[in-house]
């Protein structure tokens, strides 16, 4: 199954709280109604509270771009992940999204993967 991962970091005038509420409740399902052939569009939450501290990891602070959120979107086949990157780059829809964007994190932080 062909998928998609983004690192995102939320914007810094919002709580933790308020970016996942936003997040679940009014972006998500924006991203469900762009692209329907999503087959899994989970998102794990990274928090200071779940940060692991210790001589074997890096400290927050000295990170250059602290990320808040691991989203990852899963897609059945390859013909969905072409249909999904068509839309996508669909100057129309980048400019819904990224205005929805603008909302709760930091879109010029985003970081995205293939897999």
């Amino acid at each position: 199954m062909p998928k998609l991962i983004a690192l995102i970091t939320k914007k810094p005038d919002i709580s933790d709280q308020e970016f996942q509420a936003y997040y679940e409740t009014k972006h998500a399902p924006l991203i469900h109604s762009i692209f329907p052939m999503l087959k899994e569009y989970t998102r794990r939450y990274l928090t200071k509270s779940n940060l692991l501290t210790g001589d074997f990891t890096l400290k927050a602070d000295s990170l250059g771009n602290v990320f808040s959120v691991i989203t990852e979107l899963g897609f059945q086949n390859q013909k969905d992940l072409d249909g999904f990157m068509e839309i996508a780059g669909n100057p129309e829809i980048v400019e819904i999204i990224r205005r929805d964007e603008a909302n709760f994190l930091v879109s010029e932080k985003t970081i995205m993967y293939k897999l």
